[in-house]
């Protein structure tokens, strides 16, 4: 074969790889086209990628940004950080963009997990609808906030059995995570905010709470929100504290909450003004060995910052925007 031969056979191979690979055409039509056999076009694209004109690459997903993630990573200290593209949220069909990320991820994280603790929130519910139907026994979900739409009215106090998913009256964020990956869902039931301390302690001489807040502090893995001084969402369900309230805590250095434990910048706890709420406590919090947080927002970036200065959180799941500003913040 003469060299004018050989580029004419290398074009017609490359015009060959791309219909078929980039074009998505088949190969009978490629070989009516280009006036060629089926068998002659099958060779073709062989001898395509044996020859490297169709070079296929894996690599890192490419609805994660691995160089902020490194970035932030380094700047932070945290074990693992996890940046959603700016893409199309469409991409994803029903599922929002950083839902979805943080569904796969969670998924991943899960091996070996026996108890996975969930504080519910409003901004966690974009997780359990992304989250893959599985088969999952094995695994218990725990309420690690408390939460009165996730028990079921008459378990009489059940100290040793978890409850299936599905059996509570209004599921809430951790309830439907365990419905989508088939587990034990252990509710944590009764309300998260109160309004004194005394009302709160009445509700922890149920021995089913007691119970509860045990199994939470065992967890493997906590996933958890973040909450800015925007506003105080609760385990689902609206919690009322006020916007004057909100406002004196930013008074007290507050930036930001977590579980129901408001922050500083430093990630210490402001105590003065705080709502009496019931779920797992500040510090045995920190004793879960693995904290996932997932949050997205500019107003939430001050609040992140803090809950990594105060060890609340060991991995990050966010966008590329918030990523970024954060990174920023950091740098200041």
């Amino acid at each position: 074969m003469g060299r004018a031969e050989e580029d004419l056979h290398d074009a017609l191979l490359e015009r060959v790889a791309r219909r078929y690979f980039m074009n998505g055409m088949l190969q009978n039509d490629i070989a009516a086209v280009e006036h060629l056999s089926r068998p002659s076009v099958s060779r073709l694209l062989a001898e395509a990628r044996a020859r490297g004109v169709v070079q296929i690459r894996v690599g890192p997903p490419v609805d994660r940004v691995r160089e902020l993630e490194t970035e932030l990573r380094r700047r932070t200290g945290l074990r693992r950080c996890v940046v959603a593209t700016n893409k199309p949220r469409a991409l994803y069909g029903t599922s929002s963009r950083l839902g979805y990320v943080a569904a796969r991820y969670l998924e991943s994280q899960l091996t070996g997990v026996g108890l996975l603790g969930v504080a519910s929130s409003r901004s966690l519910s974009m997780v359990a609808d992304s989250l893959a139907e599985a088969h999952r026994p094995d695994l218990t979900v725990v309420d690690l906030l408390g939460c009165l739409a996730a028990g079921r009215s008459g378990d009489g106090g059940r100290s040793g059995d978890g409850a299936r998913a599905g059996e509570g009256s209004g599921p809430n964020t951790a309830q439907l995570m365990a419905a989508r990956l088939d587990a034990v869902f252990r509710p944590l039931p009764a309300a998260f905010v109160y309004r004194s301390g005394s009302a709160r302690d009445a509700a922890l001489d149920s021995a089913l709470v007691q119970d509860s807040l045990h199994l939470g502090r065992q967890c493997d893995v906590a996933l958890v929100g973040v909450g800015s001084m925007q506003r105080f969402d609760g385990t689902g369900v609206y919690s009322p504290v006020t916007v004057q309230q909100l406002q004196v805590l930013a008074a007290q250095g507050a930036v930001g909450h977590l579980c129901g434990h408001f922050i500083r910048a430093d990630g210490s706890l402001v105590h003065a003004h705080a709502p009496a709420v019931l779920g797992i406590r500040f510090g045995e919090l920190r004793q879960i060995p693995r904290r996932i947080a997932v949050a997205v927002g500019r107003h939430k970036i001050a609040p992140i910052a803090a809950a990594i200065s105060g060890g609340m959180i060991s991995e990050l799941v966010t966008d590329q925007a918030t990523a970024a500003d954060l990174v920023q913040l950091l740098q200041s």
